[in-house]
Order: C-alpha cells, then structure tokens, then sequence
C-alpha cells in the first residue's frame, strides 16, 4: 500500500512557527529599501492585507503594476529574498527535542484515527484489501522549511511502525520538496498565466519561467514534478494537511481528481477549518466539512456525475491533533 502524504503550511503553524503570510508581511514591511517600486509593493500589501492572503495569487495580480521585466526582477527577486531569510529565522526558533518523533511515525501510518468512528472504520476497512502488501509512506511539502527532514534526522526508508498485520512494517521513503528550499530553488508563483494580471507578460518566458510553477520547474530541471505527478498516479491513500487547496496549486488538485477518476481510493483533508466549532453542535462541523469536500472537488474538474460518485471518498478532519500531538506535553 503507497501512502502518500501532501504537507502545507498548516504543518508549520501547528508546530509553533510564525510562518504565515500575515506574519511575514509584519516583518518585511519593516525591512528597509531604497528602491521606490519594493516600497510601493509594501504600501500596496500594508493597504490591502486581505488581499495578500495568499501572496502568489497576489503577486499574479501585482504584476499589471509592471511596466518592464527589469521591474518584475526587482521586486519579485526582493520579495523572495527576504521570504527565505524570514522562514530561515523562523526554523531556527524551533526546538526539536521537543517532538515526540514516535508519535510523528504513528501519525502518518494512521492518520484516519483521528476522524470520527464511522470515517475511521472505513478506511480501515478499505486497508485491510492491502494486508499482505508491502506499506510505504511518501511525504511531499510545500514548505520551504526542513522541518520534517530535521525531525526524521535527514534519514530515508526508515520504518515508522506496523499496519494491521504486526508483523509487516511500514517504510517511510523519504520527503520531497515541490516548491524547493529558503536556499535552493525556491519556487514562488502562480499555476498558469491566467492568474498574471499582466497580458504582456504571458508570453514572455523570463517572466514564466520565473513566477509560473511548472515553468518554473521545468527550468530548473530537477523533476521532482514529475516525480510528484508519480506519486500521485501511484497512491492507494493520500492525505492533505495544512494545505490552502489554493489556485495556484491547481495543476495537482487536478491531478488527485483524476485519479479519482481512475480508482476511488481514500483521501483525507486536514483542515483548521474556518472556525472551531463546539462538540455540542455537531451539525455546523458537518456543515464545513462538506463544504471543504465541495471545495476541493470543484478544483478536480471532474465533472458533476463523477464529483457525485467519488465525493464519499473525500474524509475533512476538521481542526484535529494530527501533527499537533506530536510536540511533548
């Protein structure tokens, strides 16, 4: 059985680290330049955080304020910089004595534990087709941080634990990174051209190349892309955590739906949700639940009839312990 795990931000956060975009903004906007268009790009963020939400899609749209690429490379390179040297500081905060590495190993041999019984009955149920095939766990990251290597010790195809048969382990590969390190092929940008608001630029492949991800990557030639799409093609089980699910990762939503397509195989979304909702009230956390399943599935461009046929699929873990218990009390 492959699991495969596709790690977000949320990871970061969970753990204690100031991670977050709004985070950076308070810090970068505090950084001083003497070039007019990065100041004007942090006038532009300080005057409209909620726009800069999410600041790839933001920087897509930022780029109509471009009238050269010189322009472009100036800010975009300014911005990335001092990104790097804010998750740098950031990581180095961060006491790893305090992870509970055991328990980090339990959480990705058994994350459905930490959905509701009837979810957690099903997966185990669905795994017990896999009793006596060799189990391997794949993490890939979002995250510029080397969190999790540190975590593992840098190690690869360690065992983390057993499956439902005590006797056969479980073999973790190794972690990847889709978007590169702080201090090696950082890749910050958008899913295509649509999301840059500047037309001029969507021809120009030093821009793409720069700012639009599969660009991006083709140019640095490492193919961890293509090992992603890999990973993904091959999975029996995928969980989501910490991810935004946002646009400009689409091209591997897309690519989980058609594999939902293909097989309907287990995938669960761990998620903060929109608000902590109390135990008593258990209908609003089904409320967000679905409405994180529709969210999802609507980025799969699977069509309505197949949304339908796979949506009980999809398991939303709304504001759990996963990789929050792993810290020592």
């Amino acid at each position: 059985m492959k699991i495969l795990h596709i790690i977000g931000n949320g990871f970061d956060l969970n753990l204690g680290l100031k991670t977050s975009y709004k985070d950076f903004y308070d810090f970068y906007k505090n950084v001083e330049s003497s070039s007019n268009s990065i100041n004007d790009l942090k006038t532009n963020i300080s005057n409209n955080y909620k726009n800069w939400s999410d600041l790839e899609l933001a920087l897509g749209q930022y780029t109509e304020e471009f009238k050269t690429v010189d322009d472009f490379d100036e800010v975009f390179e300014d911005i990335g910089e001092q990104l790097a040297e804010y998750l740098k500081k950031e990581e180095s905060k961060f006491d790893f004595s305090a992870v509970d590495k055991e328990k980090f190993f339990e959480n990705l041999v058994k994350p459905e534990v930490y959905l509701p019984v009837a979810d957690n009955n099903k997966i185990r149920t669905f795994k017990t087709n896999y009793t006596n095939n060799t189990w391997v766990v794949d993490i890939f990251t979002f995250n510029y941080t080397t969190i999790i290597e540190k975590i593992i010790e840098e190690k690869k195809n360690i065992r983390i634990g057993h499956h439902i048969k005590d006797n056969v382990t479980v073999t973790l590969r190794g972690v990847e990174h889709i978007h590169g390190y702080v201090d090696n092929r950082m890749v910050l940008g958008v899913n295509d051209v649509s999301q840059l608001k500047n037309k001029e630029f969507h021809q120009n492949l030093d821009v793409l190349e720069a700012i639009v991800k599969e660009k991006c990557n083709t140019a640095y030639g490492h193919t961890i892309d293509n090992l992603f799409k890999t990973k993904i093609k091959q999975a029996d089980f995928i969980c989501i955590f910490g991810a935004s699910l946002g646009d400009t990762d689409n091209m591997w939503w897309e690519l989980i739906g058609e594999k939902l397509r293909e097989r309907h195989i287990p995938v669960i979304i761990f998620t903060k949700g929109e608000e902590v909702i109390s135990p008593r009230i258990g209908y609003k956390t089904n409320r967000t639940k679905r409405k994180m399943t529709n969210y999802f599935l609507k980025k799969t461009k699977l069509s309505k009839e197949e949304i339908e046929k796979v949506s009980e699929n999809i398991f939303v873990a709304l504001d759990t312990g996963m990789f929050k218990d792993i810290i020592k009390k």
